[in-house]
């Protein structure tokens, strides 16, 4: 292994350090309101998001962002190889920002407010570029998200999601099992949540996944028997539709599980990497799950008691 895989390892062990965890995140949320819970994040890896007079949806957007940084300085510790997995784990922010973007479009003279993506960039300049919804589509269509097809702005996210899935499932097969369980939950979303049940660019984003037998569901047992052994795990447990925000913590479990597990490989290379990443993304989740019973004064909620 070279030396880069060993120091990119060291530092992601750093980082994973750094994480508020969960103990501190129940603090969080216990705080009497967010502007007290925020200051607690003064110090920590998230301390811009500390401001005063930060919003809730700002507040989201710096955790998010540090999310970002983290992942730009440790894929400048990675070996030139390795450019594919940082920009594959990087790809839910870029997606982030096409979304933005696409709400921009939609409303001239909203604010626009983008992650700084860096060389972790799959093709965000050229679609911030774009001045119109077709060109976006054009864009988006000659680019490795690929064309969404009839998408709309509330569909656009969940075909987004499966083709970043696609991406990191490519460049680290360890997560195949993380994949293919948001893959399932967001297709459960789409066929049971859903108004209109999932469009036909969805299913096309999901076939490479989770195949397209799941359509024909009538209900989340008919789900689970329907997507393939590694994604309908996460379906265990719950019964009813309302009960997917604890598919949805369990998933977010699970990463985090096993992210430490494979940061504890004694190897340097991408086990420990994928296993830092995952870490990070589950704790600047958990922080903003925190920040977000902190502001309606209800304490910690379900979500962290999952995640405990």
């Amino acid at each position: 292994m070279g030396a880069g895989w060993v120091a990119a390892t060291v530092r992601a062990k750093a980082m994973a350090r750094r994480r508020i965890g969960a103990g501190a995140a129940r603090r969080l949320a216990s705080s009497p309101g967010l502007p007290d819970a925020l200051r607690l994040l003064d110090g920590t890896a998230y301390a811009r998001a500390a401001a005063p007079g930060t919003t809730l949806p700002e507040a989201e957007h710096q955790v998010a962002a540090a999310e970002v940084w983290q992942l730009r300085v440790l894929s400048g510790w990675l070996p030139r190889a390795a450019s594919g997995l940082a920009r594959a784990l990087g790809g839910r922010y870029e997606l982030a920002n096409i979304e933005a973007h696409a709400r921009a479009l939609a409303a001239p003279g909203q604010r626009r407010t983008y992650h700084e993506l860096g060389s972790l960039a799959l093709s965000w300049p050229r679609i911030v570029a774009t001045m119109s919804a077709d060109e976006l589509r054009r864009a988006l269509a000659a680019s490795p998200w690929g064309d969404t097809g009839e998408a709309t702005a509330g569909t656009l996210h969940d075909v987004l999601v499966l083709r970043w899935l696609r991406m990191v499932a490519a460049e680290a097969p360890q997560a195949t099992g993380w994949v293919s369980g948001a893959a399932v939950l967001v297709a459960a979303k789409q066929l049971l949540v859903a108004t209109r049940g999932p469009s036909d660019s969805f299913v096309r984003a999901a076939a490479p996944l989770i195949g397209s037998d799941w359509v024909r569901a009538g209900s989340l047992a008919d789900l689970q028997r329907s997507t393939p052994v590694a994604g309908h795990w996460v379906l265990v447990g719950v019964s009813t539709p309302a009960d997917l925000w604890l598919a949805e913590a369990r998933l977010a479990a699970r990463i985090e599980a096993d992210g430490f597990r494979l940061l504890r490989q004694g190897t340097p290379g991408v086990d420990p990497i994928l296993g830092a990443v995952a870490i990070l993304a589950v704790d600047g989740w958990r922080v903003r799950v925190a920040l977000g019973d902190a502001s309606y004064g209800a304490g910690p909620g379900e979500v962290l008691d999952v995640l405990a």
